[in-house]
């Protein structure tokens, strides 16, 4: 070999040993980061940090110190913000690590290809090559197998090349029911005649929407899970603390985030503690314990108990009712149906729910159909159950991360449509297939406020991200704005030309619904984890500390009144004719006249 041969050669190969350190070292340093930060994900509870703990127990001895709230809501906010950073870190080594191994084989290929071939004797034509071809071959798949996973993680990263997740595996489940089984006149055509031009002898509100939902207060937010009571006219005051205006008040034995919800002479709860997850009934006139439903003995249920965050619990979900079903989930995965009686009709684990809190997303019920958002790191599904033996009717896998949301029903065109909002998307769904209309992405973060509906307009918003608006028939965006307050945790509320968006630190916004520019903005002197409602032309906003804002719900604000709990709540309030129900940290109240 000629030596102006072996300089290329040799540079390849100094080339290639560097490169491969170097990508060697990369690779060592990136796994070891990587697995402390695994560890740390795995091993901290972002929210059971000393100072965030010693804060929370200097506000419990101060409830009224508003500085000391803010510090607290700070604290909290930064901490689940390292949790996520973390997360994010994990995937982005992941992809580095799949790069440096990349880089790595090329290197190896450059020392390989740089050294000179050994001296051999001479051996019969063909007697190596298939030795040869199978290292080519090694070399072909390694190289492949690197570059097919990088092309994998670089779809994951851009939301329309996402594939769509394979459906959880449901081993000895019951075999689907047909969609109409079991469903109203109305609901069943709607599935032969989706457009709604064949036309039913039901009421005008057909396909599907009872009118007397507009009466009850049937599951989180009312009716619909839109906020709106529309043929309630609830008190606007009453102290807790003196009894004036309480009708009554009864303790919940166990604690829980779940919202009361009511239907007729009944009002419902969820509890739970590390021993029980149980569902309370009590009579909505007296406040009368009726009946206990507990989660006992349920198929498929884990032993142990997933870990959650204190402020999620096990019971952050409400209850959902149609008058003679009453539907339950709970953190764990486990869901329950109860007839009005309390007695069980089925119970089923839909596995157990991988999320960093805590399970709190609340079902509905509408036309003997349960839906379920099931929204968690991997396999997020929106689920459909008979509301009578708990079957499956169908099941919709979604590309959303962990959320924290609850579905709307809102009426398109004539139709039902399930609308749902998770990181990064809102989408809406046939009712009675589960088929996806359409989908935008417009949301990001940590997605814990419940879209909103009204007058041909979906809403959705979370802090750190957008408020935005879509047209309800075609998913397209009608405005966006990250310039506005916007929530965490409690849901907007919205009018045909109103848009009220809370915060858990205290500011409340009135934006215009057609183009999102702010009409007003209020700060209160504390925030909630409640969402606010609308009824009798007023907006009821429970705070944290148990003060409940009563406002006009119009271009202008006007403080109607801001009666007290006596007691703290983080809970959405029940609205139903001339009284409201709200739970506080540790009682059930009812404000109104008998």
């Amino acid at each position: 070999m000629n030596e102006s041969t072996k300089q290329p050669e040799a540079l390849r190969i100094v080339i290639g040993r560097r490169l491969a350190a170097v990508a060697a070292v990369f690779i060592v340093v990136v796994s070891l980061l990587m697995a402390m930060n695994r560890y740390l994900l795995n091993a901290v509870d972002p929210l059971d940090t000393p100072a965030l703990k010693t804060l929370i127990e200097q506000l419990d001895q101060a409830p009224e110190n508003a500085e000391l709230r803010q510090q607290v809501r700070e604290l909290d906010w930064l901490a689940r913000r390292a949790f996520f950073v973390r997360q994010g870190q994990i995937e982005t080594g992941t992809i580095l690590l799949l790069v440096a191994g990349g880089v790595f084989l090329i290197a190896w290929q450059l020392m390989v290809s740089g050294r000179a071939p050994k001296p051999a004797p001479r051996r019969c034509p063909g007697v190596n090559q298939p030795w040869t071809a199978a290292t080519r071959a090694r070399r072909v798949i390694a190289i492949s197998g690197v570059l097919i996973l990088l092309a994998v993680w670089v779809a994951r990263l851009i939301p329309g090349w996402r594939a769509t997740p394979p459906a959880p595996v449901k081993p000895d489940l019951p075999t689907p029911l047909a969609v109409t089984d079991g469903m109203s006149p109305a609901f069943a055509a709607h599935a032969a005649d989706p457009a709604g031009t064949a036309g039913t002898n039901e009421p005008a509100d057909a396909p599907g929407w009872p009118a007397a939902l507009n009466r009850e207060w049937p599951s989180f937010r009312g009716p619909g899970g839109l906020g709106i009571a529309p043929e309630a006219d609830p008190p606007t005051a009453w102290d807790g603390t003196t009894g004036e205006g309480v009708l009554w008040k009864v303790e919940v034995p166990r604690e829980g985030f779940s919202s009361p919800v009511v239907w007729r002479n009944r009002v419902f709860l969820t509890g739970s503690d590390d021993e029980k997850r149980d569902v309370y009934c009590y009579d909505a006139d007296t406040g009368a314990w009726v009946w206990t439903a507990d989660t006992e003995d349920v198929p498929g249920a884990p032993l142990t108990l997933p870990q959650v965050s204190a402020d999620t619990g096990y019971a952050a979900p409400s209850v959902a009712t149609d008058g003679q079903h009453v539907i339950a989930i709970f953190g764990t995965g486990v869901i329950l149906g109860l007839d009005f009686d309390g007695r069980r009709l089925w119970a089923r684990h839909l596995g157990t729910p991988a999320n960093v809190y805590g399970h709190a997303s609340s079902p509905l019920i509408l036309n003997n159909t349960v839906f379920v958002q099931f929204d968690q790191s991997s396999g997020s599904v929106l689920k459909a159950l008979d509301a009578e033996t708990g079957q499956d009717r169908w099941e919709q896998a979604r590309q959303a991360a962990t959320s924290w949301t609850s579905p709307i029903l809102a009426e398109v065109d004539g139709r039902v449509r399930l609308i749902l909002a998770g990181a990064p998307m809102v989408a809406a769904y046939d009712v009675l297939t589960g088929d996806e209309v359409w989908s935008r992405d417009v949301l990001s973060g940590e997605v814990g406020s419940s879209p909103a509906y009204a007058a041909g307009r979906v809403f959705a918003a979370n802090q750190y991200a957008r408020a935005a608006a879509l047209d309800a028939v075609s998913g397209d965006l009608i405005w966006s704005s990250d310039e506005l307050e916007l929530p965490d945790a409690g849901s907007p509320v919205a009018t045909d030309r109103f848009l009220f968006l809370p915060t858990s630190y205290g500011t409340f916004s009135c934006v215009n619904a057609a183009d999102g520019a702010r009409i007003w903005e209020h700060t209160f002197d504390a925030g909630g984890y409640a969402s606010p409602l609308l009824a009798a032309g007023r907006i009821y906003w429970l705070t944290e500390p148990g003060v409940m804002q009563i406002f006009k719900a119009s271009d202008t604000f006007e403080q109607i009144a801001e009666p007290k709990l006596g007691e703290g709540s983080v809970c959405t309030p029940a609205l139903v004719g001339r009284r409201l129900y709200i739970r506080g940290v540790k009682h059930l109240f009812c404000m109104g006249a008998e």
